[in-house]
């Protein structure tokens, strides 16, 4: 209910007046952090080596996972020693740790998280290191493996750590939400906090006409980027199949992630029969209760369809039942993609 209302434009006087308070003081402290930073009150760190950022500023899932992946395989293709940061939300450990080498996964997803877990899978050979402090992080990082770039999942609001490249992920279809800060609105910070982006990926072919006018104003680039599934796969065996697979099946979806209903809205676009769509809270850690959920709805299904981040955390524990998790993959439009690499040339030549 309060996050429906959170994301509407037309929440209405009552929660406005409920909800403003709080925001309120969620904005005094969002300000004067900012302000301690920019009076060197606070202190930014730089690393021996380049900095590429990706985050948003608001809460919710914008993509952030597929993009930090993009990026990463984009600078590893350029022949460069590539190093993601994560704080690993939802983790059991705590301080640095590392989840990938060079060589191989280290850690499982309740010691990493299961988003750096994921990265780690998807993305091997790339090393994967998680921590609340990013610069500690990144320190231990640039360390052990000399990397030329570090790439910083979530990271806009991280301002304890320079980077030579900010890029900013807002949700086409929402924009800023109403323009208010938590719990008001969706955002983490001002609008005026826009100014620190280099460059807006927006999530999908459009943006919202007030959102795409703000972004004008601050002149700043905006590029396009969309969701496309790329493979199926076996929980249990890890064996890959087409996307065609999934056609004329009656399935379970089943996602717990910040956006559920994009992913149901996949499996309807690739003619998947949905006896059943299960949603679960973001980060998710599954429980006896769930688990007996999926179980008895799937009964009359061919299988469950689950996301990749719902994947780690369920393989093992779905026995008896066909599991598949649906691969997404962030791809740009042709110009849009042009305009990617050029975003990415000076940083490539040295030049920032």
């Amino acid at each position: 209910m309060i996050e429906r209302k959170m994301r509407s434009e037309k929440a209405g006087v009552f929660w406005h007046l409920l909800l403003y308070p709080l925001s309120l003081v969620y904005e005094v402290g969002a300000r004067f952090r900012a302000l301690l930073y920019g009076a060197g009150v606070l202190h930014s760190s730089r690393l021996l080596c380049g900095v590429v950022s990706v985050g948003n500023i608001t809460v919710g899932g914008t993509g952030k996972t597929p993009l930090t992946l993009l990026i990463a395989e984009f600078l590893t293709k350029k022949d460069k020693r590539v190093v993601i940061l994560s704080r690993g939300y939802k983790r059991t450990g705590s301080g640095v740790a590392l989840v990938s080498d060079r060589n191989g996964v280290l850690l499982g997803p309740d010691e990493a998280g299961d988003e750096p877990y994921l990265m780690a899978k998807r993305l091997p050979g790339v090393p994967v290191v998680v921590g609340s402090d990013r610069v500690a992080c990144g320190r231990y990082a640039t360390e052990l493996f000399k990397p030329d770039f570090i790439v910083l999942d979530d990271g806009f609001q991280h301002l304890k750590l320079r980077r030579d490249l900010n890029i900013l992920l807002v949700d086409g279809t929402e924009g800023f939400g109403n323009g208010y800060l938590l719990p008001r609105g969706i955002l983490r910070e001002p609008l005026s906090r826009l100014d620190r982006a280099d460059a807006v990926f927006v999530k999908g072919r459009k943006l919202k006409n007030s959102a795409e006018d703000l972004l004008t104003r601050h002149f700043i680039p905006s590029l396009h980027f969309t969701y496309r599934p790329s493979h199926v796969y076996d929980l249990g065996t890890g064996a890959r199949r087409t996307i065609e697979f999934l056609k004329g099946k009656t399935v379970v979806a089943v996602a717990g992630v910040a956006n559920p209903e994009s992913f149901f809205r996949t499996l309807d676009e690739l003619q998947v029969e949905t006896a059943k769509k299960l949603a679960f809270p973001d980060h998710h850690s599954y429980q006896a209760g769930d688990l007996e959920l999926i179980k008895k709805e799937a009964g009359g299904a061919s299988m469950v369809v689950t996301t990749e981040k719902d994947g780690v955390k369920l393989k093992g524990l779905l026995t008896g039942l066909p599991v598949y998790c649906l691969a997404i993959d962030a791809v740009f439009e042709e110009k849009d993609r042009r305009d990617f690499e050029n975003l990415f040339a000076p940083l490539l030549k040295g030049a920032l």
